[in-house]
């Protein structure tokens, strides 16, 4: 057992419970796609790009960015399908001022699964560039 004194000991149980606590710059909910209908009008509408480990659809919108993600079941179970929403979030989150007004839904593939976070960075950035170019030359 760690034995501290009084000050440190306060000092230690603060700082454990702000890293316990601390949620940082998460996404913030008003960038998420929530509603089923919504999330099903932009698959249907069939505009995407795909990629090694995810493909992403979407639709043009007039308030901002809207973002659903999907891990299916095969990716594994639900704590691994949550912790690669959250790296899809984190990859996603200093790009959200720079996208476009679109409604996204990005479908992570259970290939991403082995794959470092630098990898999965790369390719999920490509995708964003892709729709961008794509994007450009439809509406040219």
């Amino acid at each position: 057992i760690l034995k501290l004194g009084p000050l440190l000991s306060h000092i230690y149980k603060e700082w454990s419970f702000y890293f316990l606590n601390y949620r940082g710059d998460s996404v913030k909910k008003k960038y998420r796609l929530k509603k089923n209908h919504e999330i099903a009008a932009v698959v249907t509408k069939k505009q995407k790009v795909a990629g090694e480990h995810y493909t992403m659809y979407y639709q043009k919108r007039l308030d901002g960015v809207k973002i659903a993600l999907s891990a299916g079941k095969k990716y594994g179970n639900a704590v691994e399908r949550n912790h690669a929403k959250r790296h899809v979030r984190e990859i996603l989150r200093p790009h959200l001022n720079n996208l476009p007004s679109y409604s996204l839904v990005i479908v992570i593939k259970d290939t991403s699964k082995n794959v470092s976070y630098a990898v999965k960075k790369e390719s999920l950035e490509k995708l964003i560039e892709k729709m961008k170019r794509k994007e450009n030359l439809s509406n040219e």
